[in-house]
C-alpha cells in the first residue's frame, strides 16, 4: 500500500471513536519502511489524544450555536421579618424565566469560528502524523544503514582472516614475522568494527521500537533497504503543490477564516443590541389578592460604551495578523522545498559516482592485489592498502545512499506528501 494511502487510512480511522492500542506487531521477520511508518502512525498516543481535541473543539463549536441557558428566577419581597414565613403576607411573589438573547447572527458566526479551529487542530494533527512518520522513516534508513555497515565489516573481516591464513602458510617459505603480525592486527581491528556495528545497529533497534511506541528491546527483524532513487521535477510546481497541501498551510488558512468570522460576529456585537427576554407569573398573595404576569425587556445597548468596539478592533487586528500568518507559512515552505530538493540532487549525483566508478574501481584494485598475495607475487603492503581503500569506499557508498534516502525523507516532509520517485540507474557494482 502507498505511504500516502496508509497514512490517510490510519488519519480515518483516528478521526472515528478512539481504539486501544493495537497488540504488538510481529517485526521479527523482513520489514519495509511503510511498515514501520504505520505501526507507528497506529500505536501513537500522541495522535489518538489529538483525535479527543479535535472532537472537544467540534463538540464546543455546537455549543457555541446555541444561546445560552434559560434562567428559572424566584423573588420574593417585602417578608414581614418577624413573621419570615409567612410569605402569603408578600406584597410580591414572582417566578419567572429569563433567555439572554445575543446580537442577531453572531451565534452562527461564533459557532462557525470555533468550526474552523477544530479544522486548524485537525491540520496540526496531520502535521504532527508526517513528523512521526518522518521520524520513523529516518530512524529505518539509520537502522538499515547500520545493517550494511555491519555487513561489510563483517566481510572485511573474512577477508582479513583468510589473508592471516596466507601469511602465516608463506611464512614457511619465506614469509616474515612482520606479515603475519600486521595480519593479525587487521583481523583484530575489523573484530572490533563487527562489535561496534553490532552495538551501533542496537542502537537503532532501540530507536525506531521507541517511535513505533513498541517495547526498547522488542525483537526487529532485517530492514528492507529501500532502492536507489531519485526525482525529477521543477521546484516552482512542487513549491506551488507543497503551498497548497502542508497541512501547515491548511492550518493557517483555517485560522484565517475563523478570526475572519470572529471579527463578522464582533462586528455585530459592536452594532446590534443583545438582549435579556423574561416573562413572570405573579401567584396571589394577601395585599396582592390577584394572579398576575409579566414580561421584561432588558436590552444592552453596545454604542454607550467603548467595550463593543474595542473588541472589534482587537478582533481586526488578530484578523490581519492572521492573513499574514498565511503569507509567512507559505514563505517556510518555499525555502524548505528548495533546499530539500538541492540536496536530494546533491545527494543523488555523490552516491552514482562512488557506485559508478569508486565502488568498482576498489573492488577491481582489491581482486588485483588479492589474488597476486594468493599467488606469491604479491605485495602484502599493497594488498592492505587496497583493502582499506574498499572498506572505505563501501562505508562512502553506504553513507551516500543514506545521505540519499534522508534528503528524499525530507523532501517528501517539505511538499507534504511523497514526491513521485525515478529509480536510478544502477552502475557494475549494482548489477
Amino acid at each position: 500500500m502507498p505511504l500516502a494511502r496508509s497514512v490517510c487510512l490510519v488519519l480515518a480511522l483516528l478521526a472515528g471513536p478512539v481504539r486501544a492500542a493495537p497488540a504488538d506487531s510481529d517485526l521479527s521477520g523482513s520489514f519495509d519502511i511503510d511498515t514501520a511508518v504505520l505501526v507507528a502512525l497506529e500505536r501513537s498516543p500522541g495522535l489518538q489524544a489529538a483525535a479527543h481535541r479535535i472532537r472537544a473543539a467540534l463538540h464546543l463549536a455546537e455549543a457555541e450555536r446555541r444561546p445560552e441557558a434559560t434562567r428559572l428566577t424566584f423573588d420574593i419581597w417585602q417578608v414581614p421579618l418577624a413573621r419570615p414565613w409567612a410569605w402569603n403576607e408578600s406584597p410580591m411573589v414572582m417566578l419567572g424565566l429569563r433567555q439572554p438573547v445575543p446580537a442577531a447572527g453572531s451565534l452562527k458566526l461564533r459557532s462557525a469560528a470555533r468550526r474552523k479551529d477544530a479544522d486548524a487542530d485537525t491540520a496540526s494533527r496531520d502535521a504532527v502524523a508526517q513528523d512521526l512518520a518522518t521520524a520513523v522513516r529516518h530512524a529505518f534508513i539509520d537502522y538499515a544503514a547500520a545493517i550494511a555497515r555491519h555487513g561489510v565489516h563483517l566481510e572485511h573481516q573474512r577477508v582479513s582472516e583468510h589473508v592471516l591464513g596466507l601469511a602465516r602458510a608463506r611464512q614457511v617459505v619465506g614469509g616474515t614475522l612482520l606479515e603475519i603480525a600486521r595480519a593479525e592486527t587487521e583481523v583484530a581491528r575489523a573484530r572490533a568494527d563487527v562489535a561496534t556495528d553490532a552495538t551501533a545497529a542496537q542502537a537503532a533497534r532501540t530507536r525506531l521500537n521507541t517511535l513505533m511506541a513498541r517495547d526498547a528491546d522488542a525483537p526487529l527483524g532485517a530492514p528492507q533497504d529501500p532502492v536507489a532513487a531519485t526525482v525529477a521535477v521543477d521546484a516552482r510546481g512542487l513549491i506551488a503543490d507543497a503551498q497548497r497541501g502542508r497541512p501547515e498551510t491548511r492550518a493557517a488558512d483555517a485560522r484565517r477564516e475563523a478570526a475572519a468570522l470572529d471579527l463578522r460576529a464582533s462586528k455585530r456585537e459592536a452594532n446590534l443590541p443583545s438582549a435579556m427576554l423574561g416573562v413572570a407569573y405573579f401567584p396571589a398573595t394577601r395585599p396582592m389578592p390577584m394572579h398576575g404576569y409579566g414580561l421584561m425587556i432588558d436590552l444592552q445597548l453596545p454604542w454607550l460604551s467603548g467595550q463593543a468596539r474595542k473588541r472589534r478592533d482587537a478582533q481586526a487586528e488578530l484578523s490581519a495578523a492572521a492573513s499574514r500568518d498565511v503569507a509567512q507559512v507559505k514563505l517556510g515552505i518555499a525555502g524548505e522545498v528548495s533546499g530539500a530538493l538541492a540536496t536530494v540532487q546533491s545527494a543523488s549525483e555523490r552516491y552514482q559516482a562512488l557506485v559508478r566508478e569508486a565502488g568498482p574501481a576498489s573492488a577491481r584494485a582489491r581482486g588485483v592485489a588479492l589474488t597476486g598475495y594468493e599467488s606469491g607475487r604479491g605485495d602484502f603492503s599493497a594488498l592492505l592498502a587496497a583493502e582499506a581503500v574498499h572498506v572505505e569506499v563501501a562505508m562512502d557508498v553506504i553513507a551516500a545512499k543514506s545521505d540519499l534516502d534522508h534528503a528524499l525523507i525530507d523532501l517528501d516532509r517539505a511538499v507534504g506528501s511523497p514526491v513521485a520517485r525515478r529509480p536510478l540507474v544502477p552502475g557494475p557494482a549494482d548489477r
